[in-house]
């Protein structure tokens, strides 16, 4: 495999870090900065990837299939474990992080969007309590 996929794989973990940071902390436009960056992290890693699979297909366009090679592919893999089950895990949560940020997002629209539930005025009191409109005068009165 190529050495360059390790410093790609390392750079998507980092941003998907400082994303699913953002998105905890409801951080949204923080998180959306990040996107172009994540976009082009996760391109670099796709071509390192492909680079390293087309390097390998000239270099042995017939492997054997036996126990060495096996042995060799699994010991050459061992980098790439770790960074990818870590780049997993991130990923996954990034996942529900997102969807957790769309459905508070669409709430707050809802909210923002939806008609009163009364179209009464409620009156407030000098007491601070609601106030009847037939029984006294109301220190404010919300049209709202």
């Amino acid at each position: 495999m190529s050495a360059s996929i390790i410093p790609a794989m390392q750079r998507l973990i980092a941003i998907l870090e400082e994303e699913n940071s953002a998105l905890e902390e409801a951080r949204i436009p923080d998180a959306l900065a990040l996107l172009p960056d994540k976009q082009n992290a996760a391109r670099t890693l796709e071509q390192e990837v492909a680079v390293a699979n087309d390097r390998k297909k000239d270099l042995c366009p017939c492997c054997p299939d036996d126990e060495d090679s096996e042995e060799k592919l699994e010991s050459s893999a061992l980098p790439y474990r770790d960074l990818l089950e870590q780049m997993t895990e991130l990923g996954n949560r990034n996942g529900e992080l997102l969807q957790r940020a769309i459905t508070a997002q669409k709430r707050v629209i809802e909210l923002l969007t939806s008609t009163p539930a009364t179209t009464l005025p409620q009156n407030y009191g000098n007491q601070g309590a609601y106030a009847p409109v037939s029984e006294r005068q109301a220190f404010f009165t919300s049209r709202a």
